[in-house]
């Protein structure tokens, strides 16, 4: 779960603010909920149209508010089964793959998502798809079938994604956090449900629950991107429109009284670093203190330069450290979670409690105020670039506190003050609402709840000293916005460098990308990561900037610079508003062309790196493609884990990065992208500018060196306490440039998906895996064609039969 706010709240917001001024001109803001009509049919469902002309993709989303909260406790899991039952079949388009492969028939994808308090189901589709789309999806909405035969196959679907939910630490350990926190709230649940329960769900249950709670009074269908309000309107009118009105029954459960006295629980599994969650009951959509609670979360684990990665994170602390707030339709929740070597738990604990007491104490910099409030808008506003994302951003707020409202949130969010912040943390994140949880590697000391609680109160006991405020930047000079919406153009620098243009005007933001040919298949076993590391060290220091610095000014401009380690390139991107574009370029020039590589910051990144080393052991995805990179492979550098061995990352030093890294840069080998609204020529001037002093190799680049194909068939097999077996099966395949590569691409699509053939085999008829796919991994020296499932450990060798 991460932190619930509105896409589209974060675009107006952005529109609202720049990187350092208080406000801009509302015009932007008014354009965009002036295009947006909305009306509510006779039976009392909400229809919101959004159009944008010429993109040629629309977005269908159904959003029913109904979730984990308004299913009892005797069908708990119920309503995310009902999800997964919706595309399994409806009176117009029958049979479990009916509805998938009428979908791709016309180009289209869906997907679906359940939380505490919502559902909802989504089709993208191009635009001439839209109108059987829509017919398709009132269809299931209205008409589900629900059979009998197909909810038991389905039922072992989801006991295989909450096996694998098990298996993954990070979840686990903030859902268990949840169940001691809460007493009578239903959040306490395991919200997917228990096997038992799942498998004794009746259809009936199922149309209990769908006549009682998807009723249209009770939905919102929101529809964006390239259609005509009218038509769209007619059509929703007529398809929606027909699903009649019932009785609307919504219960919720038992209230939560309020948490009096710190609570504290542990448990231990087969994993390799331990975590540490933090939660404090808070309060739910709209209510006080609410938007000053998600400006303390993003104060506290919002980025680099926020307070748990500069004082929390580090060689002797914390490997991970992250703060959410989440909020529902009658609950809250500040979440702050960690991930750390169980050696290091106590001082984890100790740091994490002293940034919340600091802030307590003193409140936010006026500099980390505006980071903050300029992170929320510009980390957000990105999804409102597709279809979708508008879709569901309108969906969400309608489904909250009314789309229209959205003017008067955003005004309060940029009103709040540092006291403000720093009271609403008085009064909500206190000992005594605190509920810590530990979970740790099997064998590590316990802690009882009294030593616990006797730790948490040497923490708070004192709080550090004030933060001091750096000064604000002036603001950046405008930058010219996409005329019009162009195919893509691709031009040479003069540096010797190549750039590539896609001109789209709409929300004001960019994406930037530079990208350097060459990457781990540079490596040997010696060396392995060093490619990683490199690249990650870029950000500790230049020669006219510190680490601090940098990551300061980047999340002022609200963005962060985003790795892209490849096994034949190496890219840093980077995604903000149009406005920011031209620090953001002069920023990531001197960091791509000047690193000092300081052994301290190095330092720092070598512990961030082996501990991701480490915390890939308890992956269920990373893991097993790796064991199956290193069969296939062999000694070839495309064999060797992405981010190396701790042995070989241990044994670098400064001298070795900077190396490495003056041998990638090379401006004939650099290929930069900019993709947005932005002026292609704007933007073309701006890096020629930024990036004039970029070196040229001068020489050639390394030979191809195409791996060896394993001898015969081999298995690699390690053994771990897990709920799920996780299977890949690899085979060697050509490189991107082969005439078979086109036809491996159009395996893949022909095989993965809703529609795909395994999910339809392995995951419908079989119920083997939640998750199953293939993919082909194109790459220069040679690719692969990998197939993954992991399964109930007890299915493993039907599984693997079934896979072959």
């Amino acid at each position: 779960m991460t932190r619930r706010r509105s896409p589209l709240a974060a675009l107006l917001l952005a529109l609202l603010l720049s990187a350092t001024a208080p406000a801009q001109a509302a015009t932007p803001l008014d354009s965009f909920l002036a295009g947006v009509e909305k009306r509510t049919l006779a039976n009392g469902l909400t229809l919101l149209v959004r159009p944008e002309p010429g993109t040629g993709v629309v977005a269908i989303d159904t959003w029913v508010k109904a979730g984990y909260f308004h299913e009892p406790d005797e069908v708990a899991g119920m309503a995310h089964l009902f999800e997964h039952m919706f595309f399994k079949g409806s009176e117009k388009f029958p049979g479990a793959e009916r509805i998938a492969r009428e979908l791709a028939a016309v180009g289209g994808q869906s997907n679906a998502g359940t939380i505490y308090d919502s559902t909802n189901y989504y089709f993208v589709v191009p635009s001439e798809g839209f109108e059987r789309a829509v017919e398709i999806m009132a269809d299931a909405v209205a008409n589900p079938l629900f059979d009998p035969a197909e909810l038991a196959r389905e039922a072992e679907v989801v006991i295989e994604e909450s096996n694998r939910k098990q298996d993954n630490p990070a979840p686990l350990s903030i859902e268990r956090m949840l169940a001691t926190s809460f007493t009578e709230h239903r959040i306490k649940r395991w919200r997917i449900g228990s096997n038992e329960v799942l498998r004794d769900i009746r259809r009936d249950d199922l149309l209990a629950f769908f006549r009682t709670l998807y009723r249209p009074e009770n939905m919102i269908v929101a529809v964006a991107g390239d259609v005509d309000v009218a038509a769209a309107s007619a059509l929703v009118e007529r398809t929606f429109g027909a699903l009649p009105r019932g009785e609307l029954i919504k219960g919720r459960g038992p209230a939560e009284p309020p948490q009096t006295t710190f609570r504290f629980g542990r448990s231990a599994g087969d994993i390799q670093q331990g975590y540490s969650v933090l939660g404090w009951h808070t309060v739910g959509v709209g209510g006080e203190d609410e938007l000053a609670l998600d400006l303390a979360a993003s104060l506290l684990g919002g980025g680099r330069s926020a307070r748990f990665f500069r004082h929390v994170v580090g060689p002797e602390g914390a490997a991970t450290a992250t703060a959410s707030h989440w909020q529902f339709e009658d609950v809250g929740v500040f979440v702050v979670q960690a991930s750390f070597d169980e050696g290091r738990r106590a001082e984890v604990d100790r740091r994490l409690l002293a940034e919340v007491e600091r802030l307590k104490a003193h409140g936010p910099t006026d500099f980390e105020l505006r980071v903050a409030k300029n992170g929320i808008a510009s980390g957000l506003v990105l999804g409102l670039e597709s279809a979708l994302g508008q879709a569901q951003a309108l969906a969400y707020a309608e489904a909250n506190y009314g789309y229209e409202a959205l003017g008067s949130r955003l005004a309060a969010i940029e009103a709040i003050t540092a006291e403000q912040v720093r009271d609403a943390v008085r009064r909500h994140l206190t000992v005594d609402k605190l509920t810590l949880y530990h979970y740790a590697p099997e064998g590590a000391p316990a802690v009882d709840a009294s030593g616990a609680l006797a730790a948490v109160r040497t923490a708070v006991a004192q709080a550090p000293p004030a933060e001091a405020s750096a000064a604000l930047p002036p603001a950046p000079a405008p930058v010219a916005g996409a005329a019009a919406d162009r195919p893509p153009v691709e031009v040479r620098l003069g540096s010797g460098a190549t750039l590539v243009v896609r001109e789209r005007p709409g929300a004001p933001s960019v994406a930037f990308g530079a990208y350097l040919r060459g990457g781990r298949s540079d490596e040997s076993s010696a060396d392995a990561g060093i490619t990683q590391l490199a690249a990650a060290s870029l950000r500790r220091g230049t020669a006219t900037r510190s680490g601090e610095q940098i990551d300061r000014e980047l999340e002022l401009l609200g963005t962060q610079i985003e790795l892209d380690v490849g096994a034949d390139a190496v890219g840093l991107r980077l995604d903000l508003l149009r406005s920011n574009l031209q620090p953001a370029l002069e920023l990531v020039a001197d960091v791509m062309v000047a690193p000092t590589f300081p052994a301290a910051g190095v330092e720092e990144e070598r512990a961030l790196q082996l501990a991701a080393i480490r915390r890939s052991f308890d992956s269920a995805f990373q893991r097993p493609f790796a064991l199956a990179a290193g069969a296939l492979f062999g000694t070839h550098p495309y064999g060797l884990p992405s981010q190396g061995t701790v042995d070989s990352v241990a044994a670098l030093d400064a001298a070795d990065l900077a190396a490495r890294w003056r041998d990638l840069l090379a401006a004939e080998d650099t290929v930069f992208f900019l993709v947005g609204d932005v002026d292609a020529a704007a933007g073309q001037a701006l890096l020629e500018r930024a990036f004039a002093a970029l070196p040229k190799r001068g020489g050639p680049r390394a030979a191809v060196r195409p791996p060896q194909p394993p001898p015969a068939r081999l298995e690699t097999i390690e053994y771990r306490n897990r709920k799920q077996s996780a299977i890949v099966v690899a085979y060697p395949a050509p490189g991107p440039a082969h005439a078979d590569a086109p036809r491996l691409e159009l395996l893949q699509s022909v095989t993965s998906g809703l529609a795909g053939t395994f999910f339809a085999e392995l995951r419908g008829r079989r119920s083997l895996a939640y998750t199953v796919f293939a993919g082909y991994q194109p790459r220069r020296e040679g690719g692969a064609l990998v197939a993954y499932l992991a399964s109930d450990a007890a299915k493993e060798p039907a599984a693997l039969e079934a896979l072959l």
